[in-house]
């Protein structure tokens, strides 16, 4: 669980920290929004994993015993006042070769404060994940080797800033930009799930 201390922060960091992790995607520059020049941190909770903690299996891929690609529930408080909706993305930071991006879901209404466990939403937008896929792409590290996820939820001030099937240089840079709040919750999948 993300500490409720505000602090300001500048929008872009998260976003264009996780991007420029991707090695090759080439996403540079600042916020162009001045609403979203700073960033203030709320705080996302799960009633099924503490932060830091293990990812049940269910919520890992189909090749992990007892997994089944679920999205996991998701909570959130403490958003900042002129948020418009909310973005995820949800990563890999310790995937060969660089961080991996396992989801991009935008347009989720300002007003909900929580995603039920395999959420299907109406009236978002899905950009491509790192396998150049569109939607939610489970936990699913080798086998024998723990990975951590983290699940970042971003506050906007846009109704939707990318389109369905948007590139990963597309869709980070869109995030960053209209970034009012943001939190996040990291669980770990793999290792001893495994087996």
């Amino acid at each position: 669980m993300m500490s409720r201390e505000r602090r300001p922060v500048m929008a872009a960091a998260g976003a264009l920290a996780l991007a420029g992790a991707l090695s090759g995607c080439g996403l540079i520059g600042q916020p162009q929004n001045k609403s979203a020049e700073l960033s203030e941190w709320f705080t996302v909770t799960s009633p099924v994993f503490r932060d830091g903690r293990e990812l049940p299996p269910r919520y890992g891929c189909t090749t992990y015993p007892g997994g089944q690609g679920k999205t996991p529930p998701l909570r959130w408080s403490g958003t900042p006042a002129g948020t418009r909706s909310f973005a995820i993305v949800m990563d890999d930071p310790d995937a060969s070769g660089g961080a991996k991006v396992h989801w991009v879901i935008a347009g989720i209404d300002g007003t909900v404060n929580e995603l039920v466990e395999g959420a299907r939403l109406d009236r978002t937008v899905e950009g491509l994940t790192t396998g150049k896929k569109a939607g939610y792409a489970p936990p699913c590290p080798p086998k024998g080797d723990k990975h951590r996820y983290r699940f970042t939820i971003y506050a906007l001030d846009d109704p939707a800033p990318f389109q369905n099937g948007a590139a990963l240089k597309d869709s980070l840079p869109a995030i960053a930009e209209h970034t009012v709040g943001r939190g996040r919750i990291t669980g770990n999948f793999g290792g001893e799930q495994a087996r």
